[in-house]
């Protein structure tokens, strides 16, 4: 599959007005894809408690109130960590340049996005790869950034495909979804998380690049220098 790489203009955000922005915009993304089902979670809890009150206003069947409590914490949980999900990348990170094992921090992007990427395939290509030399923080926040746009792209089902490899004496992450992008939405311009992405990479030394095939299916690659 042939991909065609596209050129971007010089970065315009200063570092850390570029890393607090992802950071509130993938905090503000993920909250949106999983609203609702944390307030279905929440309809659920709600539900089942004013029957729990109900059974004990008069005679139940024996187990029957421990189901419906069983119900209503399962549903809790599930709206507990959507929402710690979210916390978790709403919350300031320390900025501290230096060696950051890129296979752990790419664990860690696809599972603050568990929920988000249960609708697709994850195919997974790792190869053994060197520390890179990176912020962890923001290196994690681009991540997040590229699958939730792997994700947006991607129907239901679909296969986005996360490779981890080695180019000379530098380490290269891709992300590949199965969407299909209009000429017109090939452009990623100033604003798009893409481009903010790309403005956060260059701030720890990383570099960003998006290719398209020829059916408009996109892979996003981040270039780190390896330690």
């Amino acid at each position: 599959m042939t991909y065609a790489s596209r050129s971007w203009p010089e970065a315009a955000l200063p570092q850390g007005e570029a890393t607090e922005l992802q950071r509130h915009v993938n905090a503000g993304r993920l909250a949106a894809s999983v609203s609702h089902e944390v307030m279905s979670a929440l309809g659920v809890v709600q539900t089942e408690l004013g029957f729990l009150c109900d059974l004990m206003d008069g005679p139940t069947k024996p187990g029957q109130a421990r189901e419906v409590a069983d119900d209503a914490r399962s549903a809790m949980s599930r709206a507990v960590q959507r929402v710690a999900a979210v916390l978790s990348l709403a919350r300031a990170r320390p900025v501290a340049v230096g060696p950051v094992d890129v296979k752990e921090a790419v664990g860690a992007a696809l599972f603050e996005l568990e929920a988000r990427l249960s609708a697709h395939t994850i195919v997974r290509e790792f190869q053994p790869v060197p520390q890179v030399l990176a912020d962890r923080g923001a290196l994690l926040q681009t991540l997040v950034s590229v699958l939730l746009d792997a994700a947006d792209a991607t129907p239901p089902r679909g296969r986005i495909g996360v490779t981890l490899r080695t180019d000379g004496g530098q380490v290269i992450v891709s992300v590949a979804d199965d969407g299909r992008a209009a000429p017109a939405h090939q452009d990623d311009g100033r604003g798009t998380p893409v481009w903010i992405s790309r403005n956060v990479a260059r701030s720890f030394g990383a570099e960003l690049t998006v290719s398209f095939d020829p059916s408009g299916r996109r892979r996003v690659s981040l270039r780190l220098p390896s330690v």
